[in-house]
């Protein structure tokens, strides 16, 4: 039974929703006084013993959450607020994050089945990003399992995991841990996390039993249900050693690893800590170098499908695929008026109208950037703008295709261009430019690698050969900056959330089939200002689930009781999420 009832008031927080009890907090979701949704954790002091608060005083999970309050790294919860409360005579400490939506990570397995080794790697990944960020602190998270990754879909199909739960978190741990290890996962624990060993290499052995998870729906060596156990520290870990001394299964008829990544993994998962990859970097870049080429020569066929690519070409590496361009591109993005005039005005024109461009000498483009948070449409203005300027064009996915610091990538970006000459006019399309082009240099500091300046000659004066670059990104910051100057990029726009019209269009789409009453589609894009199209869509799942439960059609009353506690995934109005760069 929970302590605090939807209503209540813990300091400037009012409670939404109970979502589960753990052995010393209780987690919910509240309301702020801006009106937006948060998370909450609220800790019984009386349930955790006094050497196991910070100084004596604070929860460790609170004061440690503040020592990793930044925006630097998006894939582990955010801190915003903590403070104390009382009811009766028990004190309570309670720590407020930022509001994620999505799925859990064990949930999203039981439920849908394991994921293909692409999506595997890429929230691995990810995790292995925030890993990184926490360790760059001095800290060991010490509990890196599923049910502690919240994965969400974003509206361009890109899957961001975020580490939520900071339990178990602790600076480096010398013999007794500064926490209680009774809710540990036992199959995801390291060998010498019972002797009660905890380093980074534990959290790297965790991460591993992570990957194998995802792809193989069971935690690695996982024997037989160890809850019979009640809960007996010795009897567990004997389970757990006992199961271990088996050989590691690898392959079964479901799935079929290669053999780069059984090595991965029987490296990440080495019973020896010295044995293991020696940081959550070393981990992340064995993905780069060895998953990540192999994925970029499955390129993915566009619709139409591929084309055969120019005569005398060498046909090793990924398949260059290329469609044409109807020139009716922008009927495909509702609302977003201000952005398609700006296109029109300072790219399309000239290039449509080449004679009034040399009359008046208006200046060549080489290439355009166009930025802004996840989900909110980059994707599809990038394809749609190729469609609209009716050249010949193709799609490169940055996080396929590769970055440009792998073995054989730049040859393979070499063809793209040689192809593009032939094929000219021709608009070459990056999405997630990050990926490909990403700054290998500490604090962005400029420093031009022979890679940067292969892919900066290739881009220089494009133009000349009748190629546009269009290229996305989410975070500017993070692209090589030697390429982000006059004559790679000479045109940079910032891609808004869907605006009003834009959501309008979005709720229709996805309410035309179901059964509903008389919709107000104005009021609903007004409640949904900074949504993106993700954002509406779990709106309008909720309320269909909601209206699908009661057996009733969905209601205008419905929607809005729905997008009344929903938050913007990424905010321009709050610290939330996504900033201009």
């Amino acid at each position: 039974m929970e302590t605090f009832k939807k209503g209540e008031k813990i300091g400037k927080y009012v409670i939404n929703s109970f979502i589960k009890k753990g052995i010393v907090a209780e987690s919910y979701t509240v309301l702020g006084p801006d009106d937006m949704m948060y998370f909450m954790k609220v800790f019984d002091l009386r349930s955790i013993p006094h050497e196991q608060l910070f100084e004596g005083k604070e929860v460790y999970e609170i004061q440690l959450c503040k020592e990793l309050n930044s925006d630097e790294n998006q894939n582990v919860v955010r801190y915003v607020d903590n403070g104390e409360v009382k009811k009766g005579n028990a004190v309570y400490h309670y720590l407020v994050t930022e509001y994620y939506r999505g799925m859990l990570l064990f949930d999203a397995v039981r439920q849908e089945g394991p994921f293909d080794l692409e999506d595997a790697v890429q929230i691995t990944l990810c995790v292995l990003t925030g890993l990184s960020f926490i360790h760059s602190r001095a800290l060991i998270h010490n509990d890196i399992r599923p049910s502690n990754i919240m994965l969400q879909e974003l509206d361009d199909g890109m899957l961001m995991p975020t580490i939520i739960d900071l339990g178990h978190i602790s600076y480096m741990v010398k013999g007794r841990p500064t926490f209680g290890d009774e809710d540990l996962m036992p199959y995801f624990r390291a060998p010498e996390t019972f002797r009660s060993v905890y380093t980074v290499k534990s959290d790297i052995f965790s991460t591993g039993a992570l990957l194998y998870f995802l792809m193989f729906g069971k935690a690695p060596w996982e024997g037989p249900d160890l809850r019979v156990l009640d809960g007996d520290k010795q009897k567990i870990a004997d389970a757990v050693k006992k199961a271990r001394k088996q050989d590691l299964v690898l392959e079964t008829d479901e799935v079929k690893l290669p053999d780069y990544m059984k090595a991965i993994l029987l490296k990440a998962l080495a019973k020896k800590p010295d044995d293991r990859f020696a940081s959550a970097a070393e981990f992340a870049q064995a993905l780069f170098e060895q998953v990540m080429p192999e994925l970029a020569k499955r390129m993915e066929e566009e619709e139409e499908g591929p084309q055969a690519e120019p005569p005398g070409q060498d046909n090793s590496g990924p398949i260059i695929t290329y469609k044409k361009g109807t020139g009716s591109g922008f009927d495909n993005v509702t609302g977003r008026d201000e952005l398609k005039e700006q296109l029109r005005k300072e790219v399309l024109f000239a290039l449509q109208n080449p004679e009034k461009a040399q009359l008046y000498k208006l200046p060549t483009i080489n290439g355009v950037l166009l930025y802004g948070p996840p989900g909110c449409g980059k994707s599809l203005v990038l394809e749609s703008f190729a469609e609209e300027l009716g050249y010949n064009y193709t799609i490169i996915r940055g996080p396929e295709f590769g970055h440009i610091y792998q073995e054989g990538v730049l040859d393979n970006l070499q063809r793209v261009f040689d192809a593009a000459e032939i094929k000219a006019p021709f608009v070459i399309c990056i999405d997630e430019l990050e990926f490909l082009a990403p700054n290998p240099n500490a604090e962005g500091e400029e420093n031009v690698t022979p890679q940067i300046s292969a892919l900066y000659g290739m881009m220089n004066e494009c133009s000349k050969k009748g190629i546009l670059v269009v290229a996305t990104t989410n975070r500017p910051d993070l692209i090589d900056q030697s390429i982000m100057r006059i004559g790679c990029f000479d045109r940079v726009f910032f891609v808004p959330q869907p605006d009003f019209e834009a959501r309008k269009d979005i709720f229709m789409n996805h309410l035309k089939d179901r059964p509903c009453e008389e919709l107000d589609f104005d009021e609903l894009a007004k409640m949904s200002d900074d949504f993106n199209a993700g954002d509406i869509t779990e709106a309008v799942n909720e309320a269909a689930m909601t209206a699908a439960y009661n057996d009733v059609p969905i209601s205008q009353k419905i929607l809005v009781d729905v997008l009344k506690y929903k938050n913007p995934t990424y905010s321009t109005k709050t610290r939330i999420g996504f900033n201009k760069k």
